[in-house]
């Protein structure tokens, strides 16, 4: 596993609301399937000061098990880990 200090900035591309590719850099996977996702909403009385994300977990045609994270407020999207 590898869990980045910083995350990635990444982009996922969609179809019918199920992500279809993600893009990392120079590196593109294509999605088979969402294994898991959930919604971390934290501080949301602070106006500057809140967290809100949709997490994903996703599996790639190549066997690459990945965790993105999306910020809610930009909509920039985030690899924050790699499971080998």
């Amino acid at each position: 596993m590898r869990l980045f200090a910083e995350p990635h900035p990444a982009r996922l591309e969609w179809y019918e609301g199920e992500p279809r590719s993600l893009r990392v850099a120079d590196r593109r996977w294509t999605v088979v399937e969402v294994v898991r996702r959930w919604r971390v909403d934290i501080e949301w009385w602070k106006k500057d000061g809140a967290t809100s994300r949709d997490h994903l977990t996703l599996r790639t045609a190549d066997g690459t098990v990945c965790e993105v994270f999306g910020d809610r407020r930009t909509g920039d999207w985030y690899l924050q880990r790699l499971l080998d």
